[in-house]
């Protein structure tokens, strides 16, 4: 009895200097680090030098582009209280392409004439900043409200050789060094609601779905994103995961934070390592 009763409160005495038990899905820190295979359906506009939007280019059927796209992928959110964290995701995309043109092509104030050699890249970053608040927290689910930006960063170069039409003239002329560029960005807000589920301890699946419009005198557009994934843990802090990813961005826009078109929309799949603590 006393071997007993010596036991329960060694037990005791180590429960109260480690302090309360913390919620199965209650880590600070989370990075995942991986590889995304994007579809992409994307189109852009070169403004003129009025600030009128043009006609608009399908980077996949007008310039070549391959319309599906490996690069990275990377994650991470840090909770900073028990119901507050911030996420941010971040993928870079590099595409190129070179081609005669079939078509003509409006860029900006210029055309390009159909049979110009055309040579052309594009750069995008996608920033998805998000700050989550978790409206209800339970040890192995956790579901909470967001509210973010979804940062569209785009940069366009076109070289071509051939007969350019300039500056709305009537007579095309052959340019040899034909080159024009375009830079879009478009911080867009998002809000919207995401659940995390722990299976078991090591196996967790989450899913989050955001969305915003606005129709005023400058801007009309609206952007959409979702995505559902899961992650298995082989120690304490290391796993794997996988996640699907949806994404929709159709801007019309002039104004000071964001002038030009785009018409933006994507189907991903990521594969990643993690790390949390």
């Amino acid at each position: 009895m006393r071997s007993d009763s010596a036991a329960k409160s060694l037990f005791m005495a180590v429960m109260l200097l480690a302090g309360p038990a913390q919620a199965a899905i209650d880590e600070i820190f989370k990075l995942s680090i991986g590889t995304t295979v994007s579809r992409f359906d994307s189109s852009i506009t070169f403004t003129s030098k009025d600030g009128s939007i043009g006609t608009g280019i399908d980077l996949e059927d007008d310039f070549g582009y391959d319309s599906e796209v490996n690069s990275g992928w990377i994650s991470g959110w840090y909770r900073f209280g028990d119901r507050h964290r911030l996420a941010v995701v971040l993928v870079p995309t590099r595409r190129s392409s070179f081609l005669v043109t079939k078509k003509d092509f409006d860029v900006g104030d210029d055309t390009i004439k159909a049979g110009a050699s055309l040579s052309s890249t594009t750069d995008v970053d996608i920033w998805d900043i998000s700050y989550i608040y978790s409206v209800y927290k339970k040890p192995n689910l956790e579901i909470g409200l967001t509210a973010g930006v979804y940062w569209l960063r785009t940069d366009t170069r076109l070289l071509a050789t051939g007969e350019v039409l300039l500056n709305n003239e009537t007579t095309p002329e052959f340019r040899a060094d034909y080159q024009t560029r375009q830079k879009i960005s478009a911080p867009l807000p998002l809000f919207g609601i995401m659940a995390e589920y722990e299976i078991m301890h090591a196996w967790r699946v989450r899913a989050g779905a955001r969305y915003f419009a606005i129709t005023v005198s400058e801007i009309d557009g609206s952007v959409f994103a979702a995505n559902v994934g899961t992650d298995y843990f082989f120690t304490e802090s290391l796993g794997v995961g996988l996640a699907l990813s949806r994404a929709n961005v159709d801007v019309d826009a002039t104004s000071i934070i964001y002038e030009g078109a785009i018409d933006w929309s994507y189907n991903s799949a990521q594969l990643y390592l993690v790390y949390k603590y």
